[in-house]
């Protein structure tokens, strides 16, 4: 079995918490599970930004050391989240939050992800009487999804790509970026115009056409909106996100069976995925069920 890339993502201010993360980690690295990097492997001489897109684009799995720090800032949270996004929305990566340190995280783009420790108490709190036994948690958690990244028929390793394709991944990262800070000040119509230019980049980009969705969605319209999401679903059949916001946009059309197939998919594909759970629910009280 070939090791898994795992990119892992953090802030240097929780440089302490990543040396303890790497050190519990050492066991699946010693079997020859996963191999593990971060900026701290990057040698004197080496471009530091290219060096990160490259193993992002590389990674199988990528881990997000979330603390208030991380959150913070503006680099970690506009690049390498968005990128680690865009990696997982297309399949080519699995991205799991780790949380260090309390922190407001549980907020677009991250929230639909699910975190580690599995009972959401971070590493660094009143949670653990022992922060051995979190990171051993976290270790299991780890150990859990490479074995469902191997075991999946739909996952191979991620290639090494081209100069030029990476620029284009980095255009259309800033592109998505700025397309997402304009749906968070509802500019739908600007937000929407943005993630198009993206896709018109890179038509494969299963975040820009999810996201695209959701801003037609947000504009009322839904025929547009759906299609955006059935796109992105062609693109990865697995995306749990993209068929909860389909079901959204079902639901709202008054579809309440076509809505109650696209939550149930999201929850085949993700069954703790809390808010499809929800939907669901609602959709089916709808129906009268």
């Amino acid at each position: 079995m070939k090791s898994i890339e795992v990119f892992i993502s953090y802030h240097q201010e929780d440089e302490e918490l990543w040396k303890k993360l790497e050190t519990h980690l050492a066991s699946l690295r010693r079997e020859k599970i996963i191999t593990t990097w971060s900026d701290r492997k990057i040698v004197p001489g080496q471009e530091i930004e290219a060096e990160i897109n490259k193993y992002l684009n590389r990674a199988g799995l990528i881990l997000l050391l979330v603390s208030p720090d991380f959150i913070a800032s503006d680099y970690h949270w506009t690049v390498e989240v968005t990128r680690a996004l865009e990696q997982d929305a297309k399949g080519k990566a699995r991205v799991i939050p780790v949380l260090l340190r309390h922190a407001d995280w549980d907020n677009p783009p991250i929230n639909k992800l699910s975190p580690l420790p599995s009972n959401r108490q971070p590493i660094k709190s009143k949670g653990w009487t022992d922060q051995d036994e979190a990171f051993l948690e976290v270790v299991k958690g780890i150990r859990q999804e490479v074995a469902r990244l191997v075991a999946s028929s739909t996952y191979s390793p991620p290639q090494q790509i081209s100069q030029e394709l990476e620029k284009c991944q980095d255009q259309v990262t800033r592109l998505i970026n700025e397309a997402d800070r304009l749906l968070k000040d509802k500019k739908f119509e600007e937000a929407a115009l943005k993630y198009q230019v993206a896709i018109n980049l890179d038509p494969n980009s299963v975040l820009a056409h999810h996201n695209l969705g959701y801003a037609l969605k947000k504009q009322g319209k839904l025929e547009a909106a759906i299609a955006s999401y059935q796109t992105a679903l062609r693109l990865d059949p697995n995306y749990a996100n993209a068929h909860n916001n389909l079901g959204y946009a079902f639901y709202d059309q008054g579809k309440l069976e076509a809505a109650i197939a696209s939550y149930q998919t999201a929850l085949r594909l993700d069954p703790n995925f809390a808010n499809a759970h929800n939907n669901l629910g609602s959709a089916l009280k709808s129906k009268g069920s």
